[in-house]
């Protein structure tokens, strides 16, 4: 009996030391902000899949790209996805939707690589001199969206879903270049390599660059947690180590670029031209401390809140804690 017991024991011991395989569904758009997904995936293509070499043994991982947030946010709590890569302003949409009880940011992950781009010669200067103008938006509700919004309700203008003092028409990206290279539109609101590629082929001009506003975190909902929580945390560890990599390598990191835009949208990959200046404007968060990354983090959600709120797209309210309890420790991993 005793030696039966301590067989027991040691294979419940082994047992339990073995991680089990896990199937993660990922969330991402295909553009310059979420470059860390997208130098993933053309890791994979090249047979040298980053993520799976981090998880356990017989791991999975299904990636589900989206236009922009909120169809994302959807996702994720629909289930569909168990985490994704996302702008600030539907986490907060979602989070006050479900009264704080799901939603939850796991890490951040880059700053910037948006801006408001202007047909040159019109005299678009000030929120006043976009009274009767078109104003073109990734999706109704994303972060530029509520930015584009913000800025022209601030100014004084009234602005509406449908109607008001200016236009703000939601189109996806590559149609929102379309419509701006037409004239159909006076300005856009959006993300890298679409920014570049309306001032350096169109003509564009930048109005407004939010350089020190935060672009895209990684984020989770609680349920997802619930069911996956260590391969979840494993995955946001191996992309902070993808992050490592790529900020210490700039010229690989512009070639899995390059060739993954090509992958992802089944075209001529883009030129180097394009995608320096463009990946340029982009601030990838480095290693930080853990308080100091919360605190910053507490202040930005804040203020995406007001703005979300100031915007008259969002009604209600929701406290910031929860929605960063989840945070996973970018401290280097002990050895």
């Amino acid at each position: 009996m005793r030696f039966f017991s301590l067989f027991a024991l040691f294979w419940a011991v082994v047992g339990y030391g073995q991680a089990e395989p896990v199937i993660l569904r990922v969330g991402f758009f295909p553009n310059l902000t979420h470059s860390p997904a997208l130098a993933a995936r053309q890791l994979e293509r090249e047979g040298a899949d980053w993520h799976l070499a981090n998880l356990p043994k017989g791991s999975k991982i299904e990636w589900r790209s989206f236009n922009a947030g909120p169809s994302a946010m959807e996702a994720l709590l629909a289930g569909a996805v168990d985490l994704t890569y996302v702008g600030p302003s539907p986490v907060i949409n979602a989070h006050v939707r479900t009264k704080g009880n799901e939603l939850r940011i796991l890490a951040p992950v880059a700053r910037a690589g948006n801006a408001l781009v202007v047909r040159k010669g019109l005299g678009l200067k000030t929120p006043k001199d976009f009274i009767g103008r078109r104003v073109a938006t990734p999706q109704l509700g994303n972060t530029q969206d509520i930015d584009a919004r913000v800025w022209l309700r601030a100014g004084g203008l009234t602005i509406k879903v449908n109607g008001g003092d200016a236009q703000v028409i939601p189109a996806q990206n590559a149609e929102l270049v379309l419509l701006f290279s037409r004239g159909d539109v006076d300005a856009a609101w959006t993300t890298e390599p679409w920014v570049t590629r309306l001032t350096s082929e169109f003509g564009g001009e930048i109005l407004i660059e939010k350089k020190d506003s935060i672009i895209t975190v990684l984020a989770s909902s609680k349920t997802a947690l619930a069911k996956n929580g260590k391969g979840i945390e494993a995955f946001v560890r191996s992309h902070y180590a993808l992050r490592d990599k790529l900020l210490a390598d700039q010229v690989w990191h512009e070639k899995l670029i390059i060739a993954g835009l090509g992958g992802e949208t089944r075209s001529t990959p883009p030129k180097a031209t394009l995608i320096g200046p463009a990946l340029g404007r982009v601030i990838f968060d480095a290693r930080e401390e853990d308080a100091a990354r919360k605190a910053r983090l507490t202040a930005a959600f804040t203020h995406a809140l007001k703005d979300s709120k100031d915007s008259g797209l969002l009604n209600g309210d929701a406290p910031i804690g929860p929605l960063l309890e989840s945070l996973v420790s970018d401290a280097p991993a002990a050895k």
